[in-house]
Parts: structure tokens; sequence; C-alpha cells
């Protein structure tokens, strides 16, 4: 329960968390200060680490000697010129351990932040910040989080999500402190208020070699926002982060608190996280203190959990002692993860895709600033854009821009694309893939992870629906197959998508028995644009959309005769549809089927069965392989080379959003490039895993794995586990682009560390301290006024300024 108050709170504070921030690192070589005119920028840390990482034989650049190359030509960082991007990106890397959980508040704080540019912006003027809230969520190793995603079988779930900065940064010279000052707007969600939240900070020393955080204190309060105005008579939470000097030492101190409550329908919130920690100047030893208090509503009333730990480190190892264990850790020997990846071409420069851009849109005399893109579109909660509405497309910088008008077009669903792809068993084993089971003796159904082990399948992990998290099933359990199993349907994020494999021999419909050289058929995806050719009809065998059942919790034909007749596919009962390119939409006899409205039992979004154009060629694939003249409609899935999905709802992933320009012609948007990794395990084996790549930083497929917070061993998934990737991509493997065959090369741009337990009598010479934590009473009201009113387009969107 603890893990997910903290989760909360980090909601509440600023809903943009993840302890792995995006955009460049701190510690990896951004300079302490950046200089605008005559007056420099002072920067300070976008994250903080309590102990300093260690190099890694992982994380290295590969040797500059080249490689002989014989047969295929593979790509290699030693081909690239040493100015290039890859070797300009640098890796930022960090520490994560049990007791420095609090932080998370602080690097998300930090990671917001750092995404306003107010280093750039420096006396610039008071400007508009668009701020990707992904990009520093906290939920990447949310076990619950992980376990509910992976029901989401829809599109979109690599989205960006925006919210709208006021902030100023402005120093009068050289010899003068750095001032930033913030203002977010927060929309009420759910239980919580809408409010808005107040930040200043003082910089007075950037970040250097010697200091990695920099001197400053930040000041930060939050209101609610009642009736439109600021009620400044209720704190909803407020504290502050310091970082301190002791210039008899050297020692750098850092402070943080924050405390504050709010209401919830099942009761009050309250929470108090307070740190001190006490840091040598070059990182190399240090002690601290961490306090954490959290009450909040349980099943018998209130409930209030509380901890303490006080630490100690040197250059080897990391001691943590709370009222209930003495831990110590090593400094030397630790695991590693990467959490953001970039890809590079065969130049070594930064593949990017062109994943939208910003808008804007003037509704009753007031510009709204939003972001449109191939995951649809993105304004602030009090805007509708309806279909026909005009938006500006800005190209904007300090310097001035321009505005490019669009007509917005708006469908409440898409068509998406499906070609046919294969691999061998073989080259998926150990990949996780996700699998449906119902019991029909007790009416239940079940998801399992499964695994091709280079033998069998087994169950390795049931997910609990009540938590929503995956429990290792211990030891695995064959899945085996009877004879009333014609296929093994699944779904696998390494995959991107769903999955298929045939478990009848098609001459004597007998099962066959699995070996690695079985035939694997999974599906590139493709979102369907006006400008594409669509089949003038469409037809479906099963889960076909009825538009008059649409919002029920069976919104499908009922079409469970359809899938094996005893008559040729030509004369077999099928659905037909047809698809509306002028209004993209599917039909049936002329009715829209769309979704509109949240469907409880679908909450993300309707998704239909395989749709495909009804020619001889298509039809005759679907002729029992034992019979010719009967129809076994299930095949679809795996013996079309090509078909579609109609998918609909009210979230905008679910929706087809785009541009149209003056001349009728639709603007494009790049979907998620597919790419084939294949990695080799310890034992030198190796699996195809096919990832996304959504842009710079957003590598995606990668499966996942509970580990325990306090040794970092796998474990069965709980509520106090942490969910990180299952490996991590060596910088300079190759991928290859699965619809082109292109290849790039992989680097990782965050990594963490997570230090091994040793015995205890390592840490026999480190001694713990119980350090003053910082009180509220310190704190300094931020007293930036109210927001100001900022005309014109955001000058830094998700981190990056505007040219």
């Amino acid at each position: 329960m603890r893990k997910k108050v903290l989760g909360l709170l980090v909601l509440v504070f600023f809903p943009l968390l993840l302890a792995a921030c995006g955009g460049e690192s701190s510690s990896g070589g951004s300079s302490s200060s950046s200089t605008t005119g005559t007056v420099s920028a002072l920067k300070v840390a976008e994250k903080v680490s309590v102990v300093d990482a260690k190099e890694s034989t992982s994380s290295g650049i590969v040797s500059k000697i080249k490689p002989l190359k014989i047969g295929i030509t593979k790509l290699s960082p030693s081909d690239l010129p040493s100015n290039s991007d890859y070797f300009k990106d640098e890796t930022f890397v960090y520490v994560e351990e049990r007791s420095i959980d609090a932080f998370n508040i602080v690097n998300e704080i930090l990671c917001a932040l750092a995404q306003t540019k107010y280093d750039e912006m420096l006396n610039k003027g008071t400007y508009k910040a668009q701020i990707d809230i992904n990009q520093c969520s906290t939920n990447n190793d949310d076990v619950s989080n992980a376990g509910q995603q992976s029901l989401n079988q829809t599109s979109g779930s690599t989205m960006p999500d925006y919210e709208m900065w006021i902030v100023n940064s402005s120093r009068a010279d050289n010899n003068s402190p750095q001032i930033v000052k913030a203002w977010i707007h927060e929309e009420s969600d759910g239980a919580e208020p809408e409010k808005m939240i107040f930040v200043k900070m003082t910089i007075t020393e950037g970040v250097s070699a010697t200091n990695p955080y920099g001197i400053f204190t930040l000041n930060f309060k939050a209101h609610p926002v009642v009736n439109g105005e600021v009620d400044t008579s209720t704190e909803l939470f407020k504290g502050y982060l310091k970082s301190e000097k002791d210039e008899s030492n050297g020692k750098i101190l850092l402070k943080f608190i924050c405390n504050g409550n709010f209401d919830t329908p099942e009761g009050t919130i309250e929470f108090d996280k307070r740190v001190t920690l006490d840091r040598a100047i070059d990182g190399s030893s240090g002690a601290g203190t961490i306090y954490s208090k959290d009450t909040f509503p349980g099943p018998n009333g209130s409930q209030t959990e509380e901890i303490q730990f006080n630490i100690a480190f040197n250059t080897q190892y990391f001691r943590r002692v709370s009222a209930n264990d003495d831990v110590c850790l090593s400094r030397t020997s630790f695991d590693e993860t990467a959490w953001r990846y970039g890809l590079y071409d065969s130049n070594g420069n930064r593949v990017n895709r062109n994943s939208g851009f910003p808008i804007k849109i003037t509704q009753n005399g007031k510009d709204y600033y939003g972001w449109i893109g191939y995951w649809g579109l993105w304004f602030p909660e009090d805007v509708t854009v309806n279909n026909g509405d005009t938006v500006y497309k800005l190209s904007y910088g300090p310097g001035g821009g321009t505005e490019t008008p669009y007509t917005v077009f708006i469908s409440n669903g898409r068509l998406i694309k499906h070609t046919k792809k294969t691999l061998k068993l073989g080259d998926i084993k150990n990949v996780p893939l996700q699998y449906h089971e119902f019991d029909p003796n007790i009416g239940t159904d079940s998801e399992y992870r499964v695994e091709w082990n280079g033998t069998n399948f087994v169950k390795v992990a049931r997910l609990n629906k009540n938590t929503w998290m995956w429990e290792n099933i211990s030891p695995p359990q064959p899945l085996t197959f009877g004879e009333d199993d014609y296929s093994f349907d699944f779904w696998s994020d390494a995959l991107g998508g769903s999955g298929h494999i045939d478990l009848r021999d098609p001459n004597t419909g007998q099962l066959i028995t699995l070996n690695n050289n079985v035939e694997v058929i999974f599906h590139i995806e493709d979102l369907v644009y006006p400008s594409d050719t669509v089949p003038s009809t469409l037809v479906c065998f099963e889960d076909c959309p009825d538009p008059t059942k649409i919002t029920t919790n069976d919104p499908y034909y009922d079409t469970s005769n359809y899938q094996y007749q005893n008559v040729p596919p030509a004369n077999a009962q099928k659905i037909s549809y047809s698809f509306d390119l002028n209004k993209m939409v599917l039909q049936k006899d002329g009715q829209d089927i769309v979704l509109t409205t949240t469907n409880n039992t679908y909450p993300w979004g309707i998704r239909s069965g395989p749709l495909f154009e009804p020619t001889a060629e298509n039809l005759n694939k679907l002729a029992c392989d034992w019979d010719p003249n009967s129809t076994c409609a299930w095949q679809a899935w795996n013996k079309l080379d090509v078909f579609y999905t109609w998918e609909t709802g009210p979230n905008e992933w679910n929706k087809f959003t785009a541009l149209k320009d003056s001349n009728n012609d639709f603007l494009t948007f790049d979907p998620p490039l597919p790419v084939e990794y294949v990695h080799t395990w310890n034992d030198g084996t190796t699996t195809k895993f096919y990832l996304e790549y959504s842009g710079f930083g957003e590598l995606h497929g990668i499966p996942g794995k509970c580990i325990d917070i306090d040794t970092g061993e796998e474990e069965s998934c709980d509520e106090t586990s942490r969910w990180v990737p299952e490996f991590s991509i060596p910088n300079g493997s190759e991928v290859t682009d699965a619809t082109n065959g292109t290849k790039y090369l992989v680097k990782a741009l965050e990594k963490e560390q997570r230090m091994k337990v040793v015995n205890s009598s390592y840490c026999s010479s480190l001694t713990v301290t119980t350090y003053d934590l910082p009180t509220i009473d310190e704190w300094i009201d931020p007293d930036i006024g109210p927001a100001p009113e900022v005309s014109g387009p955001p000058a830094v969107i998700g981190g990056v300024v505007q040219q």
C-alpha cells in the first residue's frame, strides 16, 4: 500500500511523474550555465541520485578499432563519425534504492522544470511551456499499472500527455541569482480538486563537475481553484527543495519536505515527506535521513504507515538502517536497467519520427494551444474540438513565427491495416506471450503469461484481476493442447500485437508436435488514411460490430455459427460492411459503426475481428485444410496476407483525427516504427523481439518482470514489487526496420543501477546518524503573484524550444 500511496501523492503534486525523467541528462554533460546575451544562465540537476552511478562494462562506447567484415555487413558504432549524434548523446545513469523513494517527487519536479528550458529562455520574458507529463511519469515501475496496461490491446499506449505551464526565467547580471517562476493550472481529476501550483526557484550556482546538484532553493505550494478563482485561504500542499554547500568541509546538504492533505470519496489522505542528505562534494561519501508518513482510508477506517531510514555510504558500500532491518549494499556490484533508448542511422544521426506538431484554436475570442499527431488531438480539458473546426499549425521561435490554417477532420474510429509476417517458434524462445483461457467447468477466465522454453509452452505467471499484478507460477505449469484446440492465439508487446500458431497438420487435421521450426504468424499494423485504397466491400466472420448494439456489453453480431460452415467459403454466411473514405468510417448498410461514449465493458474501445476483401483468392484461404468445400473462418487471422480491423471508442487513440490543408489534402503522421531486435541470452541462445519506436527515447515492447524492492531479486508480483524491463539492449546493438529492412543502431539514453545486497560485515565501518529533518517552518511562500496572461503559442514543447 505504501508504494500506491506514494504514487498517488506524486500525481497530486505534479501529474508528471516518472522515476525516469525525460529530456537530456543532468550529469552526462549538461553544462552548469549557458550564455544568453551578456548574462549566463544557470542550470540545476534534472535528477537527483543520492549516490553516484558507477561505470559499467555494458554502457561504454565500443572500440574504435574497425572489425574485419565477412559476409553480411552489420552496422557498428566504430564506423560512425566521432561528431555524430550517436557519440554526442550521452547516457544518464543513476542509482535506484528503496530508501530514496521520497526523491521520486523531487525528480518529478526537476524533470518537469527541465522541460521548460528555463536556461535557454533566460530573460526572454514570461512564456508558455507545454510539458509532456509522460516524460516525467513515475508509473514505469508500477507493477499494478503494468498489469492493467497488458489488457489494453488497443492503440495509444505511448500517446504524449501535455500540460500547459506559465514560466518566467530571469537573471539581472552574472553576479545575481537566477529566478525561475512557474504557474501550473491543473484541472480537476476525479476526487482531486482543480488547483493552481506556484513554484519559485532561486539558483545561485549551476551544476558542475564538483557539484552535480547546483546550489538552489525551490519553494512550492498549491491552492484549490473554486468557480474559476484561486482560493488562497486553503492550501492543498506545500514544501521546498534546497541544496546548500557547507564551506567548512565542502559537503553538499540537500533538504526536501512536502506535506499536505486532500479529500477523496473514501476519506482523507495526508502525507509528510522529509529528507536530509549530507553528501561529500565529489560523491565519495555521505549520510542522511529519509522520513515518510502516509495516512489513507482503508477497509476498516483510516490507516497510517510511517517509516524512517538512516543511510551512510562510501565509495564501496551503502548502508540502510530502519526499525526493522539493517542492509548492506555494494556500490560496485549492481544490476542495470535501461529505461529509454535512441535509434541512429548508418551516419550516426538520430532517427526521429514525424509524430505531430503544435496547433492553435480560437474559441469565443480566446486562443488555446494544443497538439495533434499520430495518436490524436490534445487540448486543455475545457476545449472541445469538432469536425470541421479551423486550427493553425504553429511555426515559431523567440523571434516570432507563422500560422498555417488547417481544417480538423475527426472520425470516431480508426481503420487499421494488418500485413502478415512470419517467424519460427525457436526465434521467440523466452518471449512472454499473453494468453486468455476460459474454463467452462467453473465459468471463469484467466490471463496467463506463457513462454516457449525450446521444448514446450509453459505458464509462468497469472494476472490477478483484483490487484492487476502478475503472480509467478512456480514451478511453471505446462500448457497442454487437446482435441478441441486448433490454434494458439496470443498477444505480445514484444511482437507488436497479436500472434497465431496453427496446432493442426493441414493434411491430416491431427495435432502437431511443437518444435522450434513451427511457424509463428504476427502482423505489422498501419493506420489507414483517406489517400489510401480500401476495398469497397469488407466481410467479417468474427467479432463483427453491430451498430445497433455498440453501447451494450455485447456489441457484436452473433457469429458463433459462422466459424465452421459445411459450405465453401464463397457460399458461407458472413457480415458485409463498407468503408466510407470520405467520412473515414465503417458502415453497415449505410449506418455508421461508432462508439462515442464510454462502454464500461470495453473502456479501452471496441475492436473488430478481421475485415477483408471477399475476393476468390481471399475466400479460398478460409477453406478448411481437410475439406475445401467447408469453411474454417478462424483461418482469416493467419492465412490472409492482408486484413483490416476497425477500432472505435471515446478515447483519442480510438479516433482518426487529421488535418486538411487549403487544397483539401490530408496531412499524415508517422506511426511507431516496428523494428526487429535479436537478443542474446546469457546461455548464448537468441530470441527475436519486435519493438516499436515512437520517437527519440521511446522504444517500447521489451517484456518486464517484478523484483523485490530490497534485494532486487526477481519475485512474484505484489504491491511492494517494482516492475522493470526483463533485459537491457547493449549500446551499439543493431535493430532492423520490419517494413523495409533498414538497419539502425541502439543506444541507451537513461539507465538505473540497483546495488546488490552483500554481507553486513562489509558495512561495519559505516556509521549511520539520525539527522535533523527539515521542518515546514523553514518554507518560504513563493509569493509570485497570480498567473500572468500570456498571449501567443508556447515557446517550449516537450523540452524543445520552438524555432
